[in-house]
């Protein structure tokens, strides 16, 4: 397939790249708005595998897409481009026109993305599904570590549980693995922002990056301080598993130091004393740079699982994912990647829809491999 990757050179969106260059069978073109940016990208895959890349410059919220499609004729576009809220027309209702996904359908390519954004994706289905199945099309929308591998994990340990009852989980980078512009900017829009998650049964209202518990990884991540993070997962876990009476998620940054500023800071918008941290997105990120030399290169991710066991015992799993040496970055991109292939090998509707049952968890543990990264299980 002729696949086109808009923000084929940020943190996630070239890991994909190389990705589908090295392990599979397609023509790439990136694309971004940097022509530097694009440039640097191109000379190093040249160097790396030995391919020329077609580059494009597009600005998702202010380019002809259409246009631009039309001229390069992709059978697939992959919007690697965050940050996702921006994209949905009004990002405060989460209505609007979804400005890559509609051109695919004017142009009639088939459409992945790795939005994190709740509203976002909870919204995708509900206004694309219709005309995508018309056009016989296939777009997935959230093809990355949550909800894609979320679901992934609940759906593997679902049969060793007469019923689950809750689920906590939360994913910790290392301090010294890239950062993802586009993924501060989604977290710095909802810090200190209410947003409601399922307790008990009933949906409540939390704050963003408020509520600290320290959760001891073990092994060679240690204790990380963790916080709430808004997610697709907060509406989608409960509408694909109702027996689910309580969610809650939560990230955290390994260097204390940042993790417990930025709590701090979310207090601001809490109080009333500014409206939102994400204008200020660039600035963090730089000051987050003075302290790329502390802590770590190792990141995970935890899922505990607790219910009732076939003979109604308490029973609790615990799951984890280990990401050492600096690849956790490239987690985020296996969902995409095996969504990818199955579109490429037709095996998937037609229809617009999240990243949710599309793939197992071996499926998944089998790709994560080819950088050691690595699942831990506690019973």
């Amino acid at each position: 397939m002729k696949i086109l990757v808009i923000g084929g050179y940020g943190t996630f969106g070239k890991r994909l790249v190389n990705s589908l260059l090295h392990f599979g069978d397609h023509e790439i073109v990136i694309a971004g708005r940097s022509k530097e940016k694009l440039a640097k990208a191109q000379h190093m895959l040249r160097v790396s595998t030995d391919n020329i890349i077609e580059t494009v410059e597009l600005d998702v919220l202010n380019s002809d897409l259409v246009e631009i499609f039309t001229a390069l004729k992709p059978d697939l576009v992959i919007n690697a481009s965050g940050p996702y809220q921006l994209q949905s027309g009004d990002s405060d209702s989460g209505t609007g026109a979804f400005q890559v996904a509609d051109a695919c359908l004017e142009v009639g390519c088939y459409y992945v993305d790795l939005a994190d954004d709740r509203r976002f994706v909870t919204q995708f289905s509900k206004q694309l599904n219709e005309k995508t199945k018309q056009r016989n099309l296939v777009m997935v929308t959230g093809a990355s570590t949550v909800p894609a591998l979320t679901d992934a994990v609940i759906t593997h340990y679902l049969p060793q549980f007469k019923s689950i009852d809750s689920m906590y989980y939360g994913i910790s980078p290392g301090n010294r693995t890239d950062r993802g512009k586009g993924t501060v900017a989604s977290i710095l829009s909802y810090t200190g922002k209410p947003f409601d998650t399922l307790v008990d049964g009933d949906f409540q209202p939390v704050y963003g990056w408020q509520d600290l518990n320290r959760y001891d990884f073990g092994g060679s991540i240690g204790k990380r301080w963790m916080s709430n993070c808004e997610i697709p997962d907060l509406d989608l876990i409960p509408a694909l598993h109702p027996q689910i009476k309580t969610v809650r998620f939560q990230a955290g940054l390994e260097v204390s130091l940042l993790h417990l500023g930025l709590w701090a800071l979310s207090w601001f918008p809490r109080l009333k004393l500014i409206n939102t941290w994400r204008t200020f997105t660039n600035a963090l990120v730089t000051m987050s740079e003075w302290f790329k030399g502390w802590g770590s290169d190792c990141g995970g991710m935890f899922v505990e699982l607790t219910g009732k066991s076939d003979i109604l015992k308490d029973k609790q799993i615990t799951w984890q994912l280990v990401a050492e040496d600096g690849v956790g970055p490239n987690v985020p991109t296996i969902a995409a990647e095996l969504v990818v292939n199955k579109i490429a090998n037709g095996e998937l509707k037609p229809g617009a829809y999240p990243c949710t049952g599309l793939f197992t968890l071996e499926e998944f543990l089998i790709v994560a491999g080819r950088w050691g990264i690595y699942q831990r299980e506690m019973k």
